[in-house]
């Protein structure tokens, strides 16, 4: 049984086309795996009915035996984080408001993942309001790392990269604004791919009911996955916009563009805006660059310049006005943002941007989107020159469990709460550029580390072409021990 459940999603479909496993085997796999080991990890946050999943595997292998035609997903078994969409199931957002209600249609990209004949069969767990680096809140509790139940999942897709590594999904939808898919793929060994902004659809994303679609901007849908090809054939599907074509959508998919195995030219960083990275996560990464440098590529260490600090803020200003798009009009709703935020997660600048998004003027919200459109020619100006960059996914590993906020030392140096992860996931996620985690190894106290691959805007399939290339000089993902 754990052997089924984790094989990777290319392997699961190749077996079930192939009739060497029924979908029937597979789904009762995952399902008596979930039940034996979510109440220790808590990642999965509502389940469907099991007799309905199993009816539907049932049909699936009766879909085979007759011959019809099956999608690219046949028979997968797939959860969803708590923040996309799903009928039947219950979509908070992260939103203790809205925690038990139940979705009465299916998001953009659930539609896809079922209509290629992924089977639904839950929903993961999230951040409160979808807005931290590890997954929790008050319903449903913390959500745990495989490797160590004492360390964060991450987040605020930390419910899906915890499905993943565990065992409980064979692939996961996610969504990243801050760092949401990176950071959890990271602290759990496994991979994920924030896409090119706007390449996937955010219909039924953070949507509130009978409210318009807020969050427009930055925040990006994304697969996580056990390796490389299992992000391919995820993005296979949700990706497919020449199929599904929706009209604020380019008319484009993931073969949109290629890498022909070519010597690469690639920057790559230490770090990100000056922050101190663990020194045994930083001798990893650069065991790494050494064998991607005897690979035959041109490296340079050198990164984007550009104001740290002025992106940031005006990164927070766009997130805090299309969150209040929202919000109950309350004449004091900034300060409490202001407040909230501040001392939630003591940090004063993001506080700003986001009170200051809730009372941003409209004139005042184009010039932030005026600067976000400068602020993306750097990135792509840069990434023109170089055709990947390489960076750490954030200071450290997977960390213990902790209240937001509290500060970390990381190499005996006091380092902010936000500053070691934010500084390498905020700004970088700005630009709007595709950005792929994939696993390098572990540290001696067993916890996996990943990095962070970027490129250029509508370049994800070479992006994830040259990140499988590089799956070749790292362990991949090893199972945990449950």
């Amino acid at each position: 049984m754990d052997n089924i459940v984790f094989e990777s999603a290319t392997t699961l479909v190749s077996k079930i086309k192939a009739k060497e496993l029924s979908v029937l085997e597979i789904v009762s796999a995952f399902l008596n795996h979930i039940e034996k080991h979510n109440p220790t990890m808590n990642a999965v946050c509502d389940l469907r009915n099991k007799k309905d999943i199993l009816e539907e595997a049932r049909q699936k292998d009766l879909d085979i035996a007759q011959g019809k035609n099956i999608g690219l997903l046949h028979g997968l078994p797939i959860t969803i984080k708590d923040s996309f969409l799903v009928k039947g199931l219950k979509s908070s957002n992260g939103d203790p408001f809205l925690r038990n209600y139940v979705a009465t249609e299916d998001a953009e990209l659930v539609k896809r993942l079922k209509e290629a004949g992924a089977i639904i069969i839950g929903k993961t767990n999230t951040a409160l309001y979808c807005i931290d680096w590890q997954s929790t809140n008050f319903w449903n509790g913390k959500t745990n790392n495989p490797y160590d139940v004492s360390r964060v999942a991450g987040g605020s897709s930390g419910g899906s990269a915890v499905a993943i590594a565990s065992g409980f999904s064979s692939l996961e939808l996610g969504a990243d604004a801050g760092g949401s898919v990176r950071v959890p793929a990271h602290f759990n060994g496994i991979c994920g791919l924030r896409p090119t902004e706007n390449f996937l659809s955010n219909r039924g994303h953070l949507k509130v009911k009978n409210k318009p679609q807020g969050r427009r901007h930055i925040i990006t849908p994304g697969p996580l996955a056990k390796n490389v090809a299992d992000l391919l054939l995820m993005m296979e599907v949700l990706g497919n916009n020449t199929k599904y074509e929706l009209p604020e959508l380019p008319p484009t998919n993931i073969n949109h563009s290629e890498w022909n195995n070519q010597s690469l030219n690639i920057a790559y960083s230490e770090t990100i805006n000056d922050t101190e990275v663990d020194a045994e996560y930083l001798e990893l990464f650069n065991n790494f660059i050494v064998k991607v440098k005897n690979d035959n590529h041109i490296l340079s260490i050198e990164h984007p310049k550009y104001d740290e600090q002025k992106a940031y803020l005006e990164c927070s200003k766009i997130i805090g006005f299309e969150i209040g798009i929202n919000n109950p009009k309350a004449p004091l709703l900034a300060s409490f943002m202001y407040a909230f935020i501040r001392l939630k997660y003591r940090d004063h600048l993001w506080a700003k941007g986001m009170a200051m998004g809730q009372r941003l003027s409209n004139i005042n919200y184009a010039k932030a989107i005026d600067y976000k459109d400068t602020f993306s020619e750097i990135y792509n100006d840069f990434l023109t020159t170089y055709d990947v960059w390489i960076t750490p996914v954030c200071s450290f590993e997977a960390y213990k469990h902790q209240n937001a906020g509290k500060p970390f030392f990381v190499n005996n140096k006091k380092i902010g709460y936000t500053k070691a992860i934010a500084s390498f996931n905020f700004t970088t996620a700005f630009s709007g550029h595709p950005i792929v985690v994939i696993p390098i190894g572990k540290k001696k106290n067993g916890m996996p580390v990943g990095i962070q691959i970027h490129s250029k805007k509508w370049t994800d399939k070479k992006l994830l072409e040259i990140a499988q290339h590089f799956e070749k000089f790292t362990t991949g993902f090893e199972k945990p021990i449950l």
